[in-house]
């Protein structure tokens, strides 16, 4: 049989539509399928997007999140219905919505399920998948069946575990991959690395440094090697390990991304972060201290966050040297308890899932308009994405850092002239192909 994967574009202010990367989970159903002797291609519309007139498949996979199901559902409409499965966090969410657009739907993880359902074992139209207990019986990767994907490409995502154990009020992950964290073998992650063609690795986990002795074992293997320029992401909580610290720093790691999620104390309770302003800034210095540069997230709009949040939050991220930002707007994801709390209070003013990808508000603040909290963003970015600032790292000598302001100003200019009327603001209920995506009003 022909399977093809398809993983709809991205928003064009993601930062992904500028560095394409494709998601793991296709390409591990994808390694399954090729092994089992079926034909698989992969698609992902911010690298190559099929010609959809001359695209023949028996099966249709698509892989979705929140911000990209609706796409994802212009896309099932283009394909007979029986031929269509859908998966991915948003589907695990909301395998009934999926339906309306899909012969079934896999929630969870799919590894375990996926050759059932293709070759007809399972017809079950909602299939639960299960945790995949040991990491170490998946496949690596074959990124080749991923079309348009360069030889070398800029940057590769390596999964070494999976869950957290963490409640945070905003995430979807233990949602998806559970509260228990699952690990890989240290020298599992190596042999696939040995492999990779790609000139970064960017450890995707969402906590990379979860298991501070299994990482240092894997971090000890990295340094002898001679792989380097790899990312990941950790929380503030690695860099109290000094030995963890020096050992990432010698094993070539080139810049760490981290929730900080809010400078105010009061948003951390609210989000159930557990971590403090003073352990932010510690973490700040001590990565810097080891040369390790920061991508520093930040989660805007919470119950106590106002308009002097969201500029403090730049200025802290300025007076701090933080080489890149996300300032993320609080999205309320179907199943967080954000969500929950929000739509009790009848708050969430639209459920055009385009609109959920953290740069778009979507429902009414506390202390704040949303149209307030929208532009307020937007002015932070602008004072942090300046051209004068990218000068000022160009003449440091700083050219990566400038090159990457120099991205992020020309993504928010991009932003601004997609969105300047913010029409997304006064959204109701919208209707995809024929079957409709309910939505709330005020």
């Amino acid at each position: 049989m022909k399977i093809v994967f398809i993983e709809p574009h991205s928003s064009k202010v993601n930062v992904y539509s500028k560095i394409p990367m494709p998601l793991l989970g296709p390409v591990y159903l994808g390694t399954i399928l090729k092994a089992r002797g079926h034909e698989v291609e992969i698609y992902n519309e911010d690298i190559r997007p099929p010609d959809y007139r001359r695209l023949r498949a028996d099966v249709i996979g698509l892989s979705l999140l929140t911000s990209t199901a609706r796409r994802g559902y212009e896309i099932a409409g283009k394909f007979p219905k029986d031929k269509v499965i859908m998966g991915g966090v948003h589907p695990s969410l909301l395998p009934q919505e999926a339906l309306a657009f899909a012969r079934q739907v896999v929630t969870g993880e799919a590894e375990g399920v996926i050759a059932d359902v293709i070759e007809g074992r399972i017809k079950d139209p909602i299939v639960r998948g299960a945790p995949v207990e040991n990491l170490d019986l998946l496949p690596f990767p074959d990124f080749s069946l991923v079309k348009g994907l360069p030889p070398k490409p800029l940057l590769l995502p390596v999964s070494t575990s999976r869950g957290c154990p963490f409640d945070c009020s905003f995430c979807s992950v233990t949602l998806m991959f559970g509260r228990k964290y699952r690990f890989r073998d240290p020298a599992n992650v190596m042999k696939e690395l040995e492999g990779s063609r790609a000139r970064r690795v960017f450890f995707c986990d969402d906590n990379f440094s979860a298991n501070p002795r299994r990482t240092k074992i894997l971090l000890e293997l990295l340094s002898k090697s001679g792989i380097r320029n790899w990312v990941c992401q950790v929380r503030c909580d690695a860099a109290r390990d000094p030995e963890l610290l020096e050992l990432m720093s010698r094993a070539g790691c080139e810049l760490v991304c981290v929730g900080f999620e809010s400078i105010n104390p009061e948003t951390l309770k609210a989000y159930q972060k557990n971590q403090t302003l003073e352990e932010i800034i510690r973490a700040i210095r001590s990565f810097h201290l080891k040369k390790i540069k920061i991508h520093g997230m930040f989660v805007l709009g919470g119950e106590t966050d106002d308009r002097n949040t969201v500029l403090e939050t730049v200025k802290f991220a300025v007076r701090q040297k933080i080489e890149t930002i996300q300032l993320m707007i609080l999205t309320p994801f179907p199943g967080t308890k954000v969500h929950e709390t929000l739509q009790a209070q009848k708050r969430i003013f639209t459920k055009d899932w385009r609109f959920y990808d953290g740069q778009h508000i979507v429902f009414t603040p506390s202390r704040l308009s949303a149209k307030d909290l929208q532009t307020t963003v937007l002015h932070a970015y602008r004072k942090f994405y300046s051209l004068l600032h990218s000068f000022s790292l160009f003449l440091s000598l700083r050219f990566r850092d400038a090159l990457f302001r120099l991205i992020g100003y020309r993504l928010l200019r991009q932003w601004m002239r997609q969105d300047r009327d913010m029409a997304w603001l006064k959204a109701r209920a919208v209707t995809v192909s024929g079957a409709e995506i309910p939505g709330e009003t005020r």
